[in-house]
């Protein structure tokens, strides 16, 4: 095996972390992952603590692009660096520890397609491992890297977020064996981003039936206000913002963010309340539907692993999008996808049975939450719309929110807080990757942030209307119902499956190897 140039390690450590700082802090710099992962690859090759040396380099990567999250909760930080920072790093060592066991097999070295299997089905898999366990975290997916450069993955329509990390990961691969002179990583790299600057200027479709969306941002502090103000002080100035931006107007969609009603309340009760029916009141004289976030709960006769007692029965909690159409009925959707540690205690159903009702408060400040089993998509005969309710940390997985798409949604609308993370870089990467969604399923996002940034994104990423951080105010647009589906809404995410694959049959054949003392032929 070729390596790149040798760089002394402590020059090569501080210059990974370099470039992929500067990779996720400027949205236009994306691109300087690729550089970034060839070094890497050389950090796992070289002889010496590998493992550690992998460890320093994604610890201090986790630390200067998450450390936002402390404002959330410190222990938030603690996490990515010491949890995800040591899968990462795990899934390198991995990588290069099983290429050198199968390089002795010369069937392995004489086939060169097969050197970048052992990296493909680590990362990947380490990436389809944030999908769905525990203590999901997403966020660093080397497919989301290119959240501020729209324009160069397109693509994503087909491959979704996935088919960029397997981009990252075969350019900086050929890159790192070949050299930098390689022409194989040139055109592995040109390709796909000359298929998306075509993509990306091909005209819109417009035919679509289109409607009227007013887009609400009412900055409310989330540490203070939010809990402090009353709740009808809170509709009061919503009303008082689509007041002053729609006058007499009538609009078909009004989107609110995430808990905007900030008291809990009884599902089978919902409606009854004073406040309830000053919301209903207002949003039913300046739109026809209306979708908004509210905590929730409901009873049950018998425990589970989401509810906690409440005299001689059980309850509930859910963090809940609510949609109210035009024949001013009400439908509600529990967030799926909670964030750990802030609205569910990780492994909770494996918890629960030991620790007891702790594992439901060690949830957070809203203790351990119930969730959706199924995506809800909301519809309107009277619109046409069929709305996907996407709510804040579900906008980080593509898999999931996909399936809004492939359940007949024509809008995605994400309603957001972003408060929690303060005037970081945090909120401003959670906007840009509903770009990313909205590319993967073809559809036109809606988002509503409490504090910022509410925005109208097109189905090509681009961000067209929005309002900043901090500030209060109405984004009233036309927007298209998309229908149809993607490439990637109707096959999924089958890279991610057949790494998966893949990543078992790699640890088969090594510890077969190892047990078993198989030798090369």
């Amino acid at each position: 095996m070729s390596s790149a140039k040798k760089t002394p390690i402590a020059i090569l450590i501080p210059l990974t972390v370099v470039l992929l700082t500067l990779a996720w802090t400027y949205p236009h710099l994306g691109v300087l992952i690729i550089p970034a992962f060839v070094l890497l690859l050389d950090i796992s090759k070289r002889s010496g603590p590998r493992f550690w040396r992998l460890y320093l380099v994604t610890a201090l990567w986790n630390a200067t692009t998450t450390y936002w999250i402390a404002n959330a909760h410190p222990l938030g930080v603690v996490a990515t660096v010491g949890i995800n920072g040591a899968l990462m790093a795990f899934a390198l060592w991995l990588s290069a520890r099983a290429e050198e066991l199968l390089w002795r097999f010369p069937s392995f070295r004489s086939q060169r397609w097969l050197h970048v299997l052992p990296l493909l089905a680590c990362w990947i898999s380490f990436e389809q491992l944030h999908e769905y366990w525990g203590l999901a975290f997403p966020w660093l997916h080397l497919g989301n890297t290119f959240n501020g450069m729209p324009y160069l993955v397109q693509w994503y329509q087909f491959l979704g977020t996935t088919g960029g990390t397997l981009w990252v990961l075969l350019v900086a691969y050929t890159l790192h064996m070949r050299g930098t002179t390689s022409k194989r990583a040139l055109w592995l790299f040109i390709t796909p981003a000359l298929l998306s600057l075509v993509l990306w200027y091909l005209p819109q479709n417009e035919d679509a039936k289109r409607i009227q969306v007013a887009v609400v941002q009412p900055n409310i502090d989330a540490y203070t206000e939010k809990w402090d103000v009353p709740e009808t002080a809170q509709i009061q100035k919503v009303d008082r913002l689509l007041q002053t931006h729609l006058v007499a107007q009538q609009v078909d969609l009004v989107v609110l963010p995430e808990t905007f009603l900030p008291e809990a309340r009884e599902e089978s009760n919902y409606g009854s309340r004073p406040n309830d029916r000053l919301l209903h009141q207002f949003l039913d004289t300046y739109s026809k539907t209306a979708i908004f976030g509210a905590t929730t709960y409901d009873f049950q006769q018998t425990p589970n692993v989401f509810n906690r007692p409440y005299g001689d029965k059980y309850y509930t909690l859910y963090n809940t999008a609510l949609f109210r159409n035009s024949a001013a009925e009400t439908a509600m959707y529990h967030k799926g996808k909670l964030v750990v540690g802030g609205e569910t205690m990780p492994f909770v159903q494996l918890l629960k049975p030991y620790l007891g009702d702790w594992a439901i408060e060690l949830g957070g400040t809203s203790g351990t939450l119930g969730i959706s089993d199924r995506r809800t998509v909301f519809e309107d005969e009277l619109t046409g719309l069929k709305l996907a309710p996407v709510i804040c940390w579900e906008n980080e997985f593509s898999d999931y929110a996909t399936a809004y798409a492939r359940s007949g949604a024509n809008l995605i609308a994400v309603i957001t807080n972003d408060g929690w993370w303060g005037n970081t870089a945090g909120h401003v990467q959670h906007l840009r990757f509903s770009g990313l969604r909205a590319i993967e399923q073809g559809k036109y996002v809606v988002r509503s942030a409490n504090t910022g940034v509410s925005s109208i994104i097109n189905e090509k990423g681009r961000v067209l209307r929005r309002l900043d951080w901090d500030t209060e105010g109405v984004i009233v647009s036309d927007v298209p119902l998309l229908e149809g589906k993607t490439f990637y809404v109707q096959t999924g995410n089958w890279i991610g499956r057949v790494a998966v694959i893949l990543f078992v049959l790699l640890v088969s054949i090594i510890l077969f190897s190892r047990f078993f003392r198989l030798k090369p032929r």
